[in-house]
């Protein structure tokens, strides 16, 4: 029976690493691996049912309990409704949450078993695969005259999210994993097109958060600055962004400001103006109704508001999608329960990963906070799928076999 959970566990790591690969380029195939992978952990879990042992507390925990959260709302408010209506979509990422939940606990649980194959080597081929596949087809939207890449999310935001976390973890494997001095480049390279992709992607939060997002990482990993090499990269990236400036960066830089100016003057009409709206008619939604809404109910409330206060007008069109927050989405919502929920998972992720040292889960849960402040990680398909398999995959009970 051994030999049989070794296999089914090398099976499911390995559909687990593939769908990684895929993520940025062909969401379908993504989402089939990912739920092959769960199909056979599934497997797994049976055959190991008597070697399970259940930990009072578990990152896999935290995240079924988000799950469950969106579930129970979904079939509570929505149970009279044909197809669920507006509930299908947190029921749709409930369900996902739960199925990623219980692949983080097998893939944790039993990671003895990397131990008997080489797992390094698959992390960084597939990592690295992804992000060339990655950056290839950004390129290739470039040259066709997509003004922001999206890659295969057909959301440049989301796109941007996924393809800097996916980045960030990459080089990690490579100075981790590999130390000569043709590595080294390699990563000073990685930076600077990564950061070009995601400039490229006209993403606010994502060119102003990636590089930051590094040297934390480079920070908590070596514990100390390497002056030499940082200052080389550094200028290296400086003239990727003097060549970008005037394309990508400066016009980003214009927009910014003029949007700002415009919705102090009362037009929200723009893309940051929506947002600052959205987040305004939202903390005052939840702080009206703590407990929770319909999404119905969560519109009515948003115009009532709105005519009160006029000037959030553009929270209207975009409040039965989301609020481009993850806290204030779920909070109006499934209201302070369902804050928790998430506001736990945040702290479990990063206490764990500061507790254990492991630099990788750091910084899946950094970025999944950060970006989480202008998107919902937690509903987008690619995005949810493509943070729980990179949990699965650094989360380990022995976290040193890769993160020290």
């Amino acid at each position: 029976m051994e030999k049989i959970g070794q296999r089914l566990y090398f099976i499911s790591f390995i559909l687990t690493v593939l769908s990684v690969v895929f993520t940025l380029i062909i969401t379908a195939r993504q989402r089939e691996l990912f739920y092959f992978s769960f199909y056979v952990a599934m497997f797994g879990l049976f055959v190991e049912r008597k070697n399970i042992r259940l930990p009072k507390m578990d990152i896999s925990y935290a995240i079924i309990m988000i799950g469950l959260v969106k579930i129970i709302w979904t079939l509570v408010l929505y149970r009279h409704m044909q197809g669920y209506g507006f509930g299908v979509t947190q029921l749709d990422a409930g369900k996902k949450l739960v199925v990623g939940g219980v692949l983080i606990f097998y893939i944790t649980h039993f990671s003895h078993y990397l131990t008997t194959f080489n797992y390094r080597r698959y992390l960084l081929a597939a990592f690295t695969l992804a992000f060339v596949l990655a950056t290839g087809y950004g390129i290739y939207q470039v040259y066709h005259g997509i003004e922001r890449i999206d890659l295969s999310t057909n959301r440049a935001t989301i796109a941007a999210y996924i393809y800097s976390t996916l980045s960030i973890l990459l080089i990690y494997l490579l100075i981790k994993l590999k130390n000569s001095t043709g590595y080294r480049i390699a990563t000073a390279a990685i930076i600077i097109v990564s950061f070009l992709i995601v400039v490229m992607t006209g993403t606010r939060a994502a060119i102003l958060s990636h590089l930051l997002l590094i040297l934390l990482m480079m920070l908590f990993h070596f514990r100390k600055i390497h002056l030499k090499q940082l200052l080389i990269v550094m200028a290296l990236v400086g003239l990727a962004g003097v060549a970008s400036y005037g394309k990508y960066i400066k016009p980003k830089i214009e927009q910014t400001s003029t949007e700002i100016m415009l919705y102090q003057k009362g037009d929200d009409l723009s893309s940051l103006g929506s947002r600052f709206s959205l987040w305004h008619v939202g903390l005052d939604i939840f702080s009206r109704h703590p407990f929770g809404n319909t999404v119905e109910a969560r519109h009515t409330q948003a115009a009532e508001i709105i005519a009160k206060n006029p000037k959030n007008q553009a929270a209207l069109i975009y409040v039965d999608s989301h609020l481009h927050d993850e806290l204030l989405e779920v909070a109006s919502l499934q209201g302070i329960v369902g804050l928790l929920a998430v506001l736990f998972f945040y702290v479990y992720i990063i206490t764990k990963s500061l507790v254990q040292k492991n630099t990788p889960l750091l910084m899946i849960g950094c970025c999944m906070m950060v970006y989480g402040l202008t998107d919902v990680l937690l509903i987008s398909a690619e995005s949810l799928l493509f943070y729980m398999i990179c949990i699965a995959l650094f989360a380990r009970k022995n976290p040193q076999a890769i993160s020290q």
